[in-house]
């Protein structure tokens, strides 16, 4: 290397660079300690000003900051003033319907960064498990493998947190999704979840028509199910009692349930009328309060609850279900409940006859509500018979029909012992109409034997073929020629053992079925089987109507002797 050219490096070698085109050397050597030297080195080495090279790095750098601002000025200004939003917190409905309506959108499929669940959702929705995989995904040994089946599933992808841009309409809109930290987050989660939809223009309009459009959608996917609300545990929210969804299920054909026609028709027919818009107007100008209250009574498994369900799966009504005997429910709980009910829906209280209300002289029981664990060690020394609840019967009436209770509900109470009521719970204008059920009649024996053996309008559950229809068992599974898993297959053996060949489903014609759903109704007694235990014993046989024909009498028989065994108070 040529260093001849240091030599003629002057005295000027320690002064400063300065230059009007450039920042002067002493203000760059504060902050890069030896830059005098440095530049003058490469000055008189390559001729190359460096004073110019950081003048313009600072103005670069200077600029950019300006721009910056300058950018988040205007946006902050165009932001404030010339977009609309409107906020959505995580706990609100409204925020579920748009997180599911997004997974379904555009935007989801295109957009390089999502969100991926696996985990349900903290509503249980039933359908989640129909499938139209219709593959064999049994094991070895003819074993339905359920986690071979849910590996087919693929994760739910949402938008993440952030702001995803997508168009409905012809418009732009803004989706953000954020979460801040709870101040107390020793229960539940650990922070807050919300959601603003944002669009260009000063009217909030179009989001409101977005807005409407989504709970539209939900509403059309959601038309045959029903969701199902019970109140939380008061160890979530803060010790707080509020309403949360349970699931979400298909909603319950009316036809399923075991009544009379005429009683159908009795109780459908009022609270149709009942929901019209202007029934409430003909309600408030004669200065009668808008409620409607129904007593289902009856033997247990008769049908009670199933026809809540199924008059909320008609009407488009979420069900409300809460047990007065729930172990530390008090009255401001149930208050606070009843509050937080929306304008329409059906409030189901359960067993009311066993909620032990407490009278008026009666005192608040003194020890305190007993803990999970204490009624799990104490349940079996218990006696028989309600527990006294922490509600009054005075209490428990000033929520359902008091001067600040609300209007507009359907209130369904069940009882097995309708006799055991206090009068004033029962009396007209708390409840409007009583529908008996009685055990199943033969007509309702025949009724759910057609049902359980009728044409699917889903898909089939299994293969329809020709059999004998006097073959009574089927067959054992045949044994594979497969090696076994197991090192002695000793298991395996066992497994084999214990299964049968998979029930083919007989084809029968509707005449025949009509024809053995009679001599089915006429092997069994009226008045003494509940339709849920009639149905118990034909779900045991559900692909094989013969042989829950010809196996009748003796279950009949059998079930008879252990009712005289257990007494006529059993």
């Amino acid at each position: 290397m040529d260093f001849s050219r240091l030599h003629q490096l002057g005295p000027d070698f320690l002064t400063s660079n300065i230059s009007t085109t450039s920042l002067p050397s002493t203000f760059l050597e504060s902050f890069v300690p030896g830059y005098g030297i440095i530049s003058q080195i490469i000055l008189r080495l390559f001729g190359i000003d460096i004073g110019l090279v950081a003048s313009g790095c600072v103005i670069l750098f200077g600029l950019s900051h300006a721009a910056s601002f300058c950018n988040s000025y205007i946006y902050s200004y165009f932001d404030r003033y010339f977009t609309s939003s409107v906020s959505i917190d995580g706990d609100d409905e409204l925020y579920k319907e748009i997180m599911k309506w997004a997974t379904q959108q555009r935007m989801t499929r295109i957009s390089r960064d999502l969100r991926a669940q696996t985990k349900p959702r903290e509503t249980h929705n039933d359908s989640e498990d129909d499938s139209d995989d219709d593959d064999d995904k049994s094991g070895e040994h003819g074993l339905f493998n359920y986690g071979k089946w849910a590996s087919n599933v693929p994760p739910r992808y949402e938008p993440n947190y952030g702001t995803d841009k997508f168009v409905h309409e012809g418009r732009a809109y803004y989706l953000s999704r954020e979460r801040k930290d709870k101040k107390a987050p020793w229960w539940g989660d650990a922070y807050d979840e919300f959601m603003t939809v944002r669009c260009n223009g000063r009217s909030t309009q179009p989001i409101k028509n977005l807005l409407l459009h989504i709970r539209q959608w939900t509403l059309k996917n959601e038309d045959q199910t029903t969701s199902i609300y019970r109140p939380s545990p008061k160890n979530e929210n803060g010790g707080d009692t509020t309403w949360n969804r349970q699931s979400n299920r298909a909603s319950r054909p009316m036809r399923t349930v075991s009544l009379g026609r005429d009683q159908k028709r009795i109780i459908v027919s009022d609270i149709n009328e009942y929901l019209q818009p202007e029934t409430r107007r003909w309600y408030d100008a004669r200065g009668i309060p808008y409620r409607r209250g129904y007593l289902f009574h009856g033997p247990p498994g008769t049908g009670k609850t199933s026809l809540s369900f199924a008059l909320a799966g008609i009407f488009g009504l979420h069900i409300y279900c809460i047990s007065l005997s729930e172990v530390g429910l008090t009255e401001a709980d149930l208050n606070k409940l009843f509050n937080e009910l929306p304008r329409r829906c059906i409030v189901l209280l359960e067993d009311i006859d066993s909620a032990g209300l407490r009278r008026d002289n009666e005192p608040l029981p003194e020890s305190a509500p007993p803990t999970i664990a204490d009624t799990k060690v104490s349940a079996a020394s218990e006696p028989s018979g309600p527990r006294k609840s922490l509600i009054s019967l005075a209490g428990l009436l000033n929520v359902i029909d008091g001067v600040a209770s609300h209007e507009g509900r359907v209130l369904i109470m069940t009882t097995n012992h309708p006799e055991n009521l206090d009068e004033a719970l029962t009396r007209p204008g708390r409840v409007d109409i009583r529908i008996p059920f009685t055990l199943a009649t033969r007509t309702q024996i025949q009724d759910i034997f057609t049902r359980m053996y009728g044409t699917d309008t889903r898909k089939s559950l299994s293969r329809t073929q020709t059999v004998d229809a006097n073959e009574r068992y089927p067959q054992k599974l045949k044994r594979r020629d497969t090696k076994s898993l197991t090192e002695d297959g000793d298991d395996d053996d066992d497994i084999e053992d214990l299964l049968f060949e998979k029930p083919v489903s007989q084809a029968l014609n509707k005449a025949a079925l009509e024809q053995m759903a009679r001599d089915f109704a006429s092997m069994l007694p009226e008045g003494r089987f509940s339709p849920a235990a009639i149905q118990g014993y034909l779900l045991t046989r559900k692909r094989e109507p013969q042989r829950a024909l010809n196996e009748a009498c003796a279950w009949r028989d059998e079930q008879l002797k252990t009712m005289n065994e257990r007494g006529p108070n059993r």
